[in-house]
């Protein structure tokens, strides 16, 4: 791809649209940068701020960012889309992608990896969460894990979990707080009907939503 030289970013939390804004910054200096919190603020900046970069986030006020994919493209081919979001289901990853998306981020990334992931843009390399990379393969390679609602995320805690990690050490691989991953063991716990790491490990194994590699 050519030099980014303007960058559009619609995202309504004026933290994380500042955020995006330093992150893109950082990754492309030359670049200038214009900041929309909704569709309709978006759309007025369309007719005259070329982006060959336009982060776009699901959830705003009046809509989802998907919508615009198709109006910047007709406006610019070349543009690539890229949806910064929360949501890592099937559901909104397919629909931005049918819509024309290139990338698909995730906001939880630490600052390093969403900076390395959007960078590889000018590489030719599309910009996607290793989680969503694997749902996407898991698309075409459908498992057990779909059948109780374990999203991808839940799916990687649970492997490392199983696999003897506190969740300090496996927020850690997986580049998120400490917090996050509590949050998600959580989930994984209310999912699977189970109290504990060693009921969990058992059901998922039993079930084969895991494979427990023997030291």
């Amino acid at each position: 791809m050519n030099a980014i030289t303007h960058i559009l970013i619609v995202e309504d939390l004026p933290d994380v649209s500042d955020w995006l804004s330093r992150i893109a910054a950082q990754c492309f200096p030359d670049a200038s940068v214009q900041q929309a919190d909704s569709l309709a603020s978006a759309r007025e900046l369309l007719p005259t701020w070329p982006a060959q970069l336009a982060l776009l986030d699901i959830g705003l006020p009046d809509g989802s960012g998907v919508a615009l994919i198709p109006e910047i493209l007709a406006k610019n081919p070349q543009c690539s889309c890229v949806i910064t979001t929360i949501f890592d289901d099937s559901e909104h990853l397919f629909a931005a992608l049918k819509a024309g998306a290139e990338g698909y981020l995730l906001k939880d990334e630490t600052t390093e990896v969403f900076s390395q992931r959007l960078m590889g843009i000018l590489a030719g390399q599309p910009p996607l969460s290793p989680s969503i990379a694997r749902r996407m393969l898991a698309f075409f390679r459908p498992q057990k894990a779909i059948e109780y609602n374990l999203t991808a995320r839940e799916s990687e805690v649970l492997t490392l979990i199983a696999h003897g990690y506190s969740v300090r050490n496996a927020a850690e691989s997986l580049q998120l707080s400490h917090h996050t991953v509590a949050d998600y063991l959580k989930d994984i716990y209310r999912k699977l009907q189970v109290n504990s790491r060693a009921e969990a490990t058992l059901k998922a194994v039993d079930l084969g939503l895991i494979t427990l590699r023997h030291q």
